[in-house]
């Protein structure tokens, strides 16, 4: 790291995992006489070291780029990492085992392994696999059990497909992530790029079914979306009652200080949880393919007057929030495609703009009065319209290829023009 940096370590219940954790990020921004104090989040898919690497490549991109954006190197930075417990999802390259993955039943086990925290319901899962694709009645327990692994409620506008996951019959929950039915379109698009139904190589010359061809693949399908579900609670807990919790102290601490939040992924969804909680201001919100849906600040998304989960969040944050979505990032569109196919609402949109389970990651802010109109990342150099309270959307495509490629000098450039902007 070249800027002043510490690692606060938030457990999956909130609290921080080592108190002197907080005592050192509380030091280094007292230390350093910060003026603006960066904290970061990262989100699915990372390991301590994965969390750290990115905040590392984050801070290097940070560093590169502070001479391009007037006033920044006359501020004294310090930057916080959250590390927390995030649930490994799927390979970056297919992200939920689609055409190309690893389909054996030893790769089903190691995401069993690596994803269920329960170990009565590991155990029971794990049984079964060697049934699963001989034994129908092994894919319907399949789902009983995970079903026992999912958090008891959801909140947002996702909540109804976690009902539907629970209420659906196993056979209709295992048709749903297999991409089959009558209702199935030929190929689903999109920020769904994840639910391409067309042959795998592997299939070419069998005549496969292609996607989710066997038990096998609809069980990954639906482990991934009951890690989903698990994943987006922890993310709001850890936002809600860690975050925020180091927000007020790090306030507290250093109250001149303006507090930036950046956060990738699932992090996108525990910083905008942490800025609807905490009292401490807030100068800038930035996130990076963030994992919650495209209505999570809007106001009345349906028409019938629902606001989003995270609508008070705009007059909250002093300056600019800027959002970064790409059609690139097939990640973020897994689990709301799946949404949608659970609770029937199958067709050619699915996963974009207008799909009623799109992410932000995806499609940016949509039906959220502080939006200014929709943008585009820039070039290192580029100029642009950030302004305090209101929501930026950045089309990323030419710039973020994948759902983890956010550290780019591109991306960095917007942070710090977010943060020069921020009151």
């Amino acid at each position: 790291m070249k800027l002043p940096y510490a690692d606060v370590r938030i457990d999956a219940r909130g609290a921080f995992r080592e108190p002197e954790d907080v005592d050192a990020a509380t030091a280094l921004v007292a230390t350093h006489a910060a003026t603006d104090i960066l904290v970061l989040c990262h989100g699915w898919n990372n390991t301590p070291g994965d969390a750290r690497a990115l905040y590392e490549r984050l801070v290097a991109s940070l560093v590169a780029v502070r001479g391009k954006v007037r006033g920044s190197r006359a501020r004294q930075f310090a930057v916080v990492g959250v590390i927390w417990p995030s649930i490994q999802w799927a390979p970056e390259e297919n992200s939920g085992a689609g055409a190309g993955a690893d389909t054996s039943a030893d790769a089903l086990r190691d995401e069993i392994e690596t994803k269920v925290q329960s170990v009565t319901a590991r155990r029971k899962l794990l049984a079964l696999v060697p049934r699963l694709d001989t034994d129908p009645d092994a894919g319907t327990e399949f789902i009983e059990v995970l079903r026992t692994t999912l958090p008891r409620s959801s909140r947002g506008e996702d909540a109804g497909a976690l009902r539907v996951f629970r209420s659906a019959s196993p056979a209709e929950v295992l048709e749903a992530v297999r991409g089959g039915g009558e209702d199935a379109a030929p190929a689903l698009v999109g920020g769904a790029a994840v639910l391409d139904l067309t042959p795998s190589a592997a299939d070419a010359d069998g005549g496969g079914a292609g996607f989710f061809s066997s038990l096998i693949d609809a069980a990954r399908g639906a482990l991934n979306i009951a890690t989903y579900y698990t994943m987006k609670e922890r993310a709001g807990v850890v936002g809600r009652k860690g975050i925020a919790r180091l927000l007020q102290d790090l306030h507290e601490t250093r109250p001149e200080a303006r507090i930036h939040l950046v956060g990738h992924s699932f992090g996108g969804r525990a910083v905008t949880a942490a800025v609807d909680a905490t009292a401490a201001p807030v100068a800038s919100l930035t996130l990076l393919q963030a994992a919650f849906s495209h209505f999570g600040l809007a106001r009345n998304w349906d028409g019938a007057g629902t606001d989003g989960l995270f609508a008070r969040v705009p007059e909250k944050v002093k300056g600019p929030i800027v959002v970064t979505f790409t059609r690139n990032d097939t990640a973020v569109g897994l689990a709301y495609a799946i949404a949608s196919r659970l609770a029937r609402q199958i067709g050619a949109a699915i996963g974009d703009e207008n799909d009623p389970y799109g992410g932000i990651g995806r499609n940016g802010a949509r039906k959220t009065p502080a939006s200014l109109p929709a943008a585009t990342l820039r070039e290192v150099g580029g100029a642009y319209a950030f302004e305090p309270g209101r929501v930026s959307s950045l089309n990323a495509d030419a710039f973020i290829s994948t759902h983890s490629d956010v550290t780019g000098r591109q991306v960095a450039y917007a942070i710090l023009t977010a943060v020069e902007r921020g009151a």
